[in-house]
C-alpha cells in the first residue's frame, strides 16, 4: 500500500514534463525512430508523438555526435511557396520545393553556425546571407532565416556572383538545385544531421491546401533523406487520421519508413507503473505489484479488476490512462483513501474524465468536422447498443437537419474511425481478436469494416457525459416505478 497523496503522476504534456526522461517507456518503437530506421512516425493524438519526439531529441542532443534541427510549421517559406506557384509549379510540387528550401536552409544554417562548413564557401556566403538579413530564434534552434524568403530569393537574384554561384539566370528552382550540389561537396559525410518535424496538425484543417503542405513535406524529406542517406535524417511526426486521409504519387516509397504507434494493454500499464515508481523511488519490479498496490482489490461492475475497467474506458493511449488514473488519485486522496476504490474511480469517470474525452473528441476534430460537437450531442440519452438500421436512419435525419450533403453510411465511418462506435466481434482468435466475443474499434484494428456488423457500441469513456445508459438499466428502472 502506498502514500497515494505523495503520487505525481507528470504532466499530459510531453513538451512541459520535465521528468519524462526519468520514467518513459522506452518501446521498440522509440528505438526504431531514435535509430533512424523509422523516419516517418503515425499515431494517433495522445498517443505519444511528442514525447518521442522530445526523448529523440533529448538523447541525440546529449550524444554530442550528431546535429539535431526540430522544426514546427512555423518556420516554413511561405513565401517561397508563392514563388514557385508563380513559376507555374502545381501545388503538390509547390509545397515539396518551398519544404526542400526551408529545410536545406536549415541545414545550412547549422552546418555553418557550427563550423562543419567554411564560412567562405558558397554554402558559407549562402548562409552569410542569411544571417546578415535575418535571425535564427535564440537558444531554440528553430530556423526563422527565411521568414521573408521572397524578398531573399530577390536578394540572392541581385547578389548571384557574391555567393559564389554559377547559374546566370537564378531561379527559385535553381537556388535549391545549387545548395543540393553544394552540400554534396562540403558536408562532411562524419558528420550526421537529424531534422525532427512535429505538430503538424497545428497547420491542418483538411484543405486541399493543407493537404498539399503535408503531402509536400512528406515528399520532401524522403526525397533529400535518400540524397543524402549517409548524412541526414528528416523525421516526420504525423497524426494517423491526417496521414489516412492523404493520397500521393510514390506513397508506397514511405511504407518502408513507417513507425505506427500502437500500445498494448500492459505496456499502457507500465505507462502507470514508471512513474508511480519514479514519484515513490521505489526499485525496478513487477507492474502487477504496483497496481494492485496502488489500487484496492474490490472488483468493479462484471467484475472487472482495477486494471480492465480503466483500459476499456481509454482509446488506448497513454494520454487516456494517465489522465484517468490521475483524476481517480484526485478523487482517492479527496476522500482519505489509503487506496484508489471503485467509488473514487467511478467518480473520476463521471465528474472529469468522460466530459474530458468528449472535448477532446471535439477539439481534434472540429477543424475538419465543424458539426462534431452536435454530432456527438445527437446521442444524448440514447442506449449504448445501437443496431445498424436504427443507427443510420437517426444519422441520416442528423444530416437533413445540419443540412450536409453526407450519407448517413458516411457519418457511421466517421464515428467509427473516431472511436466513438466500436463493434462486438465473435469467432476464433487471430491476431487481432480474441477468441469468443470482444468488443473491437478502429484504432485496435483499422481494417474493420464496420458496415458488415448488425450493431454498434459507444464507447464506454463517452457514456457518462452522454447519459448513454444499457438496456437493462432502463428495464431496471421500469419495473422499480411500477406499482
Amino acid at each position: 500500500m502506498y502514500d497515494v497523496s505523495k503520487i505525481d503522476l507528470g504532466n499530459d504534456e510531453a513538451e512541459q514534463d520535465k521528468y519524462l526522461a526519468q520514467y518513459f517507456l522506452r518501446t521498440s518503437s522509440f528505438k526504431q525512430v531514435l535509430s533512424g530506421r523509422k523516419s516517418l512516425v503515425i499515431g494517433r493524438k495522445g498517443s505519444g508523438k511528442s514525447a518521442i519526439f522530445e526523448l529523440v531529441r533529448s538523447e541525440l542532443e546529449s550524444g554530442g555526435t550528431t546535429i539535431v534541427i526540430p522544426i514546427t510549421p512555423d518556420q516554413y517559406s511561405w513565401s517561397a511557396l508563392r514563388d514557385y506557384k508563380e513559376a507555374g509549379l502545381l501545388p503538390e510540387q509547390a509545397h515539396t520545393n518551398a519544404w526542400k528550401l526551408t529545410l536545406l536552409s536549415a541545414i545550412v544554417w547549422n552546418l555553418v553556425d557550427k563550423g562543419v562548413i567554411d564560412k567562405h564557401s558558397p554554402t558559407g556566403r549562402y548562409y552569410n546571407y542569411m544571417r546578415d538579413s535575418y535571425k535564427p530564434a535564440e537558444k531554440d534552434g528553430l530556423l526563422r532565416a527565411v521568414t521573408n524568403v521572397r524578398q531573399f530569393l530577390e536578394g540572392i537574384k541581385t547578389q548571384w556572383v557574391s555567393l559564389g554561384w554559377s547559374s546566370a539566370t537564378p531561379t527559385p528552382l535553381r537556388v535549391v538545385e545549387q545548395l543540393v550540389n553544394d552540400l554534396k561537396t562540403c558536408w562532411p559525410i562524419t558528420q550526421p544531421v537529424r531534422v525532427l518535424i512535429d505538430r503538424l496538425d497545428d497547420s491542418w484543417d483538411a484543405s486541399p491546401e493543407s493537404q498539399h503542405l503535408i503531402v509536400g513535406l512528406l515528399k520532401a524529406a524522403n526525397d533529400l533523406n535518400n540524397t543524402f542517406r549517409d548524412r541526414l535524417t528528416i523525421t516526420v511526426f504525423l497524426r494517423s487520421d491526417i496521414y489516412d486521409g492523404l493520397l500521393f504519387d510514390d506513397q508506397d516509397k514511405l511504407r518502408q519508413y513507417e513507425e505506427t504507434l500502437t500500445w498494448t494493454p500492459d505496456e499502457l500499464k507500465s505507462v502507470i507503473s514508471e512513474r508511480v515508481r519514479f514519484s515513490l523511488w521505489l526499485a525496478a519490479g513487477d507492474d502487477e505489484k504496483i497496481w494492485s498496490s496502488l489500487f484496492s482489490t474490490r472488483k468493479y461492475r462484471s467484475k472487472a479488476s482495477p486494471s480492465k475497467y480503466i483500459l476499456d474506458r481509454t482509446f488506448k493511449r497513454p494520454r487516456d490512462i494517465i489522465s484517468f488514473v490521475r483524476f481517480a488519485l484526485e478523487k482517492a486522496v479527496a476522500n482519505h483513501h489509503d487506496e484508489i476504490e471503485p467509488e473514487d474511480v467511478r467518480s473520476a469517470e463521471e465528474t472529469k474524465y468522460s466530459s474530458s474525452k468528449y472535448k477532446d473528441i471535439i477539439i481534434e476534430q472540429q477543424k475538419q468536422y465543424p458539426y462534431a460537437k452536435a454530432l456527438l450531442d445527437s446521442f444524448q440519452g440514447s442506449l449504448h447498443k445501437l443496431s445498424t438500421p436504427e443507427l443510420l436512419q437517426n444519422l441520416g435525419q442528423f444530416a437533413r437537419i445540419q443540412g450536409l450533403r453526407l450519407e448517413p453510411e458516411d457519418l457511421l465511418r466517421i464515428l467509427f474511425v473516431w472511436g466513438v462506435l466500436g463493434v462486438k466481434r465473435q469467432g476464433r482468435a487471430g491476431l487481432n481478436q480474441r477468441g469468443g466475443a470482444s468488443f473491437a474499434y478502429y484504432y485496435e484494428d483499422p481494417s474493420i469494416q464496420p458496415l458488415v456488423y448488425p450493431s454498434f457500441y459507444i464507447h464506454p469513456s463517452l457514456r457518462f457525459y452522454l447519459n448513454v445508459s444499457e438496456k437493462r438499466e432502463k428495464r431496471k428502472i421500469l419495473r422499480l416505478s411500477d406499482p
